[in-house]
Protein backbone atom coordinates (compact mmCIF):
# COMPACT_ATOMS: atom_id res chain seq x y z
CA UNK A 1 0.00 0.00 0.00
CA UNK A 2 1.31 2.99 -1.27
CA UNK A 3 2.12 6.52 1.93
CA UNK A 4 -1.25 8.43 1.36
CA UNK A 5 -1.03 11.86 -0.14
CA UNK A 6 -1.34 13.89 2.77
CA UNK A 7 0.74 12.38 4.82
CA UNK A 8 3.63 13.06 1.80
CA UNK A 9 6.13 15.02 3.26
CA UNK A 10 7.17 17.28 0.34
CA UNK A 11 9.90 19.71 -0.55
CA UNK A 12 10.25 22.54 -3.05
CA UNK A 13 12.58 25.60 -4.03
CA UNK A 14 13.46 24.49 -7.50
CA UNK A 15 14.87 26.37 -9.95
CA UNK A 16 13.22 27.01 -13.02
CA UNK A 17 15.39 24.60 -15.09
CA UNK A 18 13.87 22.08 -13.69
CA UNK A 19 10.62 22.83 -15.55
CA UNK A 20 11.26 20.65 -18.24
CA UNK A 21 11.93 17.50 -16.47
CA UNK A 22 8.66 18.00 -14.71
CA UNK A 23 6.19 19.10 -17.81
CA UNK A 24 7.64 15.59 -19.34
CA UNK A 25 6.45 14.12 -16.64
CA UNK A 26 2.91 15.98 -16.72
CA UNK A 27 2.58 15.56 -20.67
CA UNK A 28 2.97 11.24 -19.83
CA UNK A 29 0.67 10.76 -17.47
CA UNK A 30 -1.88 10.53 -20.75
CA UNK A 31 0.11 7.70 -21.94
CA UNK A 32 0.78 5.74 -19.06
CA UNK A 33 -3.02 5.91 -18.17
CA UNK A 34 -4.07 4.68 -21.52
CA UNK A 35 -1.51 2.07 -21.05
CA UNK A 36 -2.38 0.87 -17.51
CA UNK A 37 -6.52 0.88 -19.03
CA UNK A 38 -5.64 -0.80 -22.13
CA UNK A 39 -8.15 -4.00 -22.55
CA UNK A 40 -9.99 -3.80 -19.28
CA UNK A 41 -13.63 -3.02 -19.40
CA UNK A 42 -15.43 0.12 -18.94
CA UNK A 43 -17.53 -1.43 -15.63
CA UNK A 44 -14.42 -2.62 -13.73
CA UNK A 45 -12.99 0.99 -14.49
CA UNK A 46 -16.19 2.43 -13.03
CA UNK A 47 -15.88 0.48 -9.90
CA UNK A 48 -15.19 1.93 -6.52
CA UNK A 49 -12.94 -0.24 -4.65
CA UNK A 50 -13.59 0.19 -0.74
CA UNK A 51 -15.89 3.63 -0.93
CA UNK A 52 -13.13 5.05 -2.87
CA UNK A 53 -12.87 6.32 -6.20
CA UNK A 54 -12.72 4.26 -9.09
CA UNK A 55 -10.13 4.23 -11.93
CA UNK A 56 -12.63 6.51 -13.60
CA UNK A 57 -12.64 9.12 -10.93
CA UNK A 58 -9.01 9.11 -10.56
CA UNK A 59 -8.49 9.89 -13.94
CA UNK A 60 -11.19 13.13 -13.98
CA UNK A 61 -9.54 13.99 -10.66
CA UNK A 62 -6.44 14.87 -12.64
CA UNK A 63 -8.15 16.77 -15.42
CA UNK A 64 -10.12 18.81 -12.73
CA UNK A 65 -6.24 20.00 -10.87
CA UNK A 66 -5.48 20.85 -14.36
CA UNK A 67 -7.76 23.43 -14.31
CA UNK A 68 -6.92 24.56 -10.62
CA UNK A 69 -3.22 23.85 -11.76
CA UNK A 70 -3.74 26.57 -14.38
CA UNK A 71 -5.80 29.02 -12.43
CA UNK A 72 -3.08 29.19 -9.77
CA UNK A 73 -0.38 29.76 -12.09
CA UNK A 74 -2.18 32.78 -13.13
CA UNK A 75 -2.47 33.65 -9.18
CA UNK A 76 1.39 33.48 -8.60
CA UNK A 77 1.92 35.77 -12.06
CA UNK A 78 -0.27 38.08 -11.14
CA UNK A 79 0.58 38.91 -7.86
CA UNK A 80 -2.31 36.67 -5.85
CA UNK A 81 -0.35 36.33 -2.74
CA UNK A 82 -3.03 33.06 -1.80
CA UNK A 83 -3.64 30.43 -4.66
CA UNK A 84 -7.12 29.13 -4.92
CA UNK A 85 -7.92 25.87 -2.71
CA UNK A 86 -8.42 22.22 -4.55
CA UNK A 87 -11.28 20.38 -5.53
CA UNK A 88 -11.38 16.98 -3.75
CA UNK A 89 -14.43 15.18 -5.25
CA UNK A 90 -14.18 14.75 -8.78
CA UNK A 91 -17.76 14.54 -10.69
CA UNK A 92 -19.33 11.04 -11.15
CA UNK A 93 -17.08 9.81 -14.65
CA UNK A 94 -18.46 6.10 -14.09
CA UNK A 95 -21.19 6.54 -16.67
CA UNK A 96 -18.62 7.98 -19.14
CA UNK A 97 -17.11 5.71 -21.48
CA UNK A 98 -12.84 5.72 -20.38
CA UNK A 99 -11.78 6.81 -23.88
CA UNK A 100 -13.86 10.41 -22.77
CA UNK A 101 -12.49 10.25 -19.31
CA UNK A 102 -9.23 9.79 -20.80
CA UNK A 103 -10.14 12.92 -23.81
CA UNK A 104 -11.20 14.90 -20.95
CA UNK A 105 -7.57 14.16 -19.23
CA UNK A 106 -5.73 15.10 -22.54
CA UNK A 107 -7.11 18.34 -23.21
CA UNK A 108 -6.71 19.23 -19.58
CA UNK A 109 -3.23 18.15 -19.87
CA UNK A 110 -2.45 20.05 -23.15
CA UNK A 111 -3.59 23.31 -21.77
CA UNK A 112 -2.03 22.75 -18.17
CA UNK A 113 1.31 22.22 -20.48
CA UNK A 114 0.87 25.14 -23.01
CA UNK A 115 0.71 27.73 -19.70
CA UNK A 116 3.55 26.60 -18.03
CA UNK A 117 5.43 26.76 -21.53
CA UNK A 118 4.17 30.20 -22.48
CA UNK A 119 6.29 31.64 -18.64
CA UNK A 120 8.39 33.87 -18.72
CA UNK A 121 11.56 33.88 -17.01
CA UNK A 122 10.42 36.53 -14.25
CA UNK A 123 7.10 34.57 -14.04
CA UNK A 124 8.75 31.46 -12.80
CA UNK A 125 9.95 33.35 -10.11
CA UNK A 126 6.71 34.60 -8.81
CA UNK A 127 5.26 32.63 -5.79
CA UNK A 128 2.01 32.26 -4.06
CA UNK A 129 1.11 30.48 -0.70
CA UNK A 130 -0.14 27.09 -1.28
CA UNK A 131 -3.53 27.26 1.22
CA UNK A 132 -3.68 23.55 2.62
CA UNK A 133 0.54 23.13 2.89
CA UNK A 134 1.08 26.57 4.16
CA UNK A 135 4.38 27.04 1.78
CA UNK A 136 5.41 29.50 -0.87
CA UNK A 137 5.63 28.10 -4.17
CA UNK A 138 6.62 29.07 -8.02
CA UNK A 139 5.13 27.68 -11.30
CA UNK A 140 8.05 25.19 -11.13
CA UNK A 141 6.98 23.86 -7.02
CA UNK A 142 3.61 23.51 -8.87
CA UNK A 143 4.65 21.51 -11.99
CA UNK A 144 6.62 19.43 -9.55
CA UNK A 145 3.91 19.05 -7.00
CA UNK A 146 0.97 18.12 -9.80
CA UNK A 147 3.47 15.63 -11.41
CA UNK A 148 4.08 13.93 -7.54
CA UNK A 149 0.27 14.15 -7.83
CA UNK A 150 -0.16 12.38 -11.04
CA UNK A 151 2.13 9.74 -9.47
CA UNK A 152 -0.11 9.22 -6.28
CA UNK A 153 -3.03 8.68 -8.29
CA UNK A 154 -1.23 6.15 -11.00
CA UNK A 155 -0.13 4.27 -8.23
CA UNK A 156 -3.94 4.13 -6.89
CA UNK A 157 -5.18 3.46 -10.41
CA UNK A 158 -2.47 0.28 -10.29
CA UNK A 159 -3.77 -0.78 -6.77
CA UNK A 160 -7.52 -0.75 -7.86
CA UNK A 161 -6.82 -2.53 -11.12
CA UNK A 162 -4.79 -5.41 -9.20
CA UNK A 163 -7.21 -5.34 -6.11
CA UNK A 164 -9.86 -5.94 -8.58
CA UNK A 165 -8.30 -8.67 -10.76
CA UNK A 166 -7.60 -10.64 -7.56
Amino acid sequence: MALPWFERNLKFGYTAEMLPYFLERLSGTVIRVEQKVRGINDKMLSEKLNGKWSVKENIGHLAEVDGIGNKRVDEMTAGIPIMSPAVFEPKDYSTWPIEKVIDLLRKSRTENIRKYQTLTEGQLQKSSLHPRLKVQMTPVDLAWFDAEHDDHHLVRINEIISALNS
